[in-house]
């Protein structure tokens, strides 16, 4: 079998850092154990909000790494700017209940800027990016004889530079890799990407991205289900799942330590955003009776997006908010943790923080919808415990259930490691590998 010359484009590589960055690493990392020769192409300048250099260390000598300029603002001044288009100052603003509509768009001049904005960065700011990575594609594609293409998104406007490039050499293969469903998910949960010209734009291009595809990959079976029906006469084999991960070196000799003190400490890894507020968690923590909600400490670890800052004002309940920490000490801080708490408030997401907490064999709290995809995946795991995210009573009754069970083995969930082990990066990318091995 002949070795493949696989491209990857993804908008952040290392020394980006935080959960995004994870599953094309990991595809860096291990697909060339596999036969394939890969060459990723990132930005060189990208927006993003943290970094992690200690990531470089993980990419293997033999990948070939390029990087295109992006014009774009830095992430901090756009989130700013933004702020103050959608009507405020650029500070956070309390959010609406989930389940209300969302507020009215601003009006007058800052409707309109904001509005002119949108049109020329849509489907999102990254587009900015995509005429000098066409630019640098092309030319990786001719120097190295690259046969084929992976595009993995968000940001979506990077699979307009995959339809390019199989429409300029319609001999590579095309994949293109769904981190997170679009139409359903992403357009309707972030109001950078709302508006009606952007989801018609997005509609085009996912149509146009199906259809020049090769291999269309989702990272759950729901999200694939969600994508492959809207298309019902693309052929399914077209279609396949490829799951999110963990790296399992990470977490050599990792031990579990019981907190130093009498707290049942609850973390929480991973940016905090609207799908996965932690009002929920917070409000039902508040409304425990004190003799319970004084033995909880929880810990955050990671960035908290600007609409959710307000939400830890005024606790009764003992937080710790540690920022953004590099991989290893993240996972350090998680060794004394007596649980780790997570919230997807969809039923066809999963968190890719979930594998790496499974992999750590801490119990999970999770609030999500019955019979979704984080509920799934504990299940059949049994690695956690999971209750509707809109449940209050559930979920103090979860907690009460926590605080009892924390310091005695026996009612602790027993996970199934089995299980857990099939999700192994080296196992995903061996998977992929026999995927992009298949195409013809």
């Amino acid at each position: 079998m002949s070795q493949r010359r696989l491209l990857i484009i993804s908008y952040v590589f290392p020394p980006v850092g935080g959960i995004m960055v994870q599953r094309v690493l990991s595809f860096a990392r291990y697909l060339p154990k596999h036969g394939i020769d890969v060459h990723v192409l990132s930005c060189w300048n990208p927006a993003t909000p943290v970094m992690d250099h200690s990531l470089l260390k993980l990419v293997p000598p033999e990948v070939k790494t390029f990087t295109a300029f992006t014009p774009e603002p830095p992430f901090y001044l756009r989130k700013k700017v933004w702020g103050l288009l959608s009507g405020g100052d650029g500070a956070a603003k309390p959010a609406a209940p989930v389940e209300t509509e969302k507020p009215a768009p601003p009006r007058g001049i800052k409707g309109a800027i904001k509005s002119a904005v949108q049109k020329i960065i849509s489907p999102d700011a990254q587009v900015l990016w995509t005429r000098f990575a066409k630019r640098k594609a092309e030319q990786i594609i001719r120097k190295h004889a690259i046969d084929t293409v992976l595009i993995t998104a968000p940001p979506f406007s990077l699979f307009l530079v995959g339809n390019h490039l199989k429409r300029k050499f319609p001999h590579i293969r095309l994949i293109s890799d769904f981190r997170d469903e679009w139409l359903r998910f992403m357009l309707t949960d972030f109001d950078f990407m709302s508006g009606d010209d952007t989801r018609r734009q997005a509609e085009e291009i996912e149509r146009d991205t199906i259809e020049s595809s090769d291999m269309v990959i989702a990272v759950t079976k729901a999200s694939l289900d969600e994508i492959s029906s809207r298309y019902p006469k693309q052929p399914r084999s077209k279609f396949a799942c490829v799951s999110n991960g963990f790296d399992p070196t990470l977490f050599d000799g990792f031990e579990s330590r019981e907190p130093s003190g009498p707290k049942v400490i609850v973390t929480h890894n991973g940016t905090a955003y609207k799908t996965s507020s932690p009002v929920f968690y917070l409000d039902a923590l508040d409304s425990l009776p004190e003799e319970i909600r004084s033995r909880i400490e929880t810990r955050f670890i990671g960035r908290i997006a600007e609409t959710e800052t307000h939400l830890f004002e005024n606790r009764k309940a003992k937080i710790e908010l540690c920022g953004f920490l590099p991989q290893k000490e993240a996972i350090r801080r998680v060794a004394e943790t007596d649980y780790l708490l997570l919230t997807m408030t969809n039923d066809f997401s999963l968190p890719g923080k979930l594998f790496e907490y499974m992999a750590t064999g801490k119990p999970v709290l999770a609030l999500s919808p019955t019979g979704g995809e984080v509920d799934r995946m504990l299940s059949e795991t049994r690695t956690g415990w999971n209750v509707p995210h809109d449940d209050p009573a559930a979920i103090r009754a979860m907690l009460t259930r926590a605080v009892e069970a924390a310091r005695d083995p026996e009612k602790l969930p027993k996970t199934d490691w089995e299980a857990v082990r099939r999700y192994e990066r080296p196992r995903v990318a061996e998977q992929l590998a026999g995927l992009i091995q298949d195409l013809r």
